[in-house]
């Protein structure tokens, strides 16, 4: 399986890279298209493992950027090529035809596009899968719905009528939906988010496992005490709180004190792209994608 890291800072690839030997895949959208992009497509490529390019709907859905169809297709034009997949322009999401005509059309450009599917209830991903669509993604609103990973999964990777088959999952990387389902792709921006809200995520071998399988171990580190979230429990309080500093020590030449509190958001979100590719790893392992 892979997971993308969405729009990392460069100085993550470059630690991942010089840590742990490993190439990170990385998703970059066409609403930052601006912001560091030369980055990713020419000075640290090398580095980076596949490349993604996302064409920004969430942003404009958001309303915290101006994404629109003629742009994307004017960028992919000639640039289409620098990236090893390039998602359609899936707006407005309630609308079959308008994302089929923009399918259509994007394709004249960029021949790396993948589509995205929002009702698959009505038979879209039959209809992708006719036109030579292997590699399809699940809008966000199919990201928690059991009812529909459920169908989705059932109708069309289990029962091996759809052969070659591949689904990305958009917009989150948990244990959980992924364990759950053998998704061949997803990506999170979550690594730097909750290391930015002072959190920390580990892949804890040292312990024996959840039901699910889970080693996941999550650490509130902002340097104060917070009330109110049982998910992240301060790290004073957390009971696995010996094996993960032998873990930030092993594996960073890390002390608690060199992650706790607003300066060393930097330091959080490096732990937690580093687990990302953990997850990566335990994931390919338990479905053998």
């Amino acid at each position: 399986m892979k997971i993308y890291l969405v729009q990392p800072d460069p100085m993550y690839i470059l630690e991942l890279n010089q840590r742990f030997g490993r190439k990170p895949n990385v998703m970059v959208s066409f609403a930052d298209v601006g912001t560091h992009f030369s980055y990713f497509t020419h000075a640290y490529r090398p580095r980076i493992g596949k490349l993604m390019l996302d064409c920004g709907a969430y942003s404009e859905m958001k309303g915290t950027a101006k994404v629109e169809l003629e742009s994307y297709g004017n960028y992919l034009k000639p640039c289409a090529a620098l990236f090893n997949y390039c998602i359609a322009f899936d707006l407005p999401t309630e609308d079959y035809d308008a994302r089929m005509w923009n399918l259509a059309r994007l394709q004249k450009v960029a021949r790396n596009l993948l589509p995205v599917v929002h009702d698959p209830f009505a038979g879209e991903i039959d209809s992708l899968y006719d036109m030579g669509h292997h590699y399809i993604l699940l809008g966000s609103s199919q990201g928690n719905d059991r009812k529909q990973l459920d169908f989705i999964f059932r109708r069309y990777y289990y029962s091996e009528r759809f052969p070659g088959l591949r689904f990305h999952k958009l917009g989150t990387a948990t244990y959980p939906t992924l364990s759950a389902y053998p998704f061949y792709s997803s990506d999170s921006a979550g690594y730097a988010i909750v290391g930015g809200q002072g959190k920390v995520v580990f892949w804890n071998n040292a312990r024996e496992p959840n039901a699910n399988g889970d080693r996941t171990d999550k650490f509130y580190c902002g340097g104060r005490d917070i009330r109110g979230n049982a998910e992240y429990r301060p790290y004073t309080d957390h009971p696995h709180l010996g094996e993960f500093e032998d873990y930030v020590w092993s594996t960073f030449r890390y002390r608690i004190s060199d992650i706790i509190g607003p300066s060393k958001s930097d330091q959080r979100k490096l732990v937690n792209a580093k687990y990302t590719l953990d997850l990566e790893e335990v994931l390919t392992k338990l479905h053998g994608i």
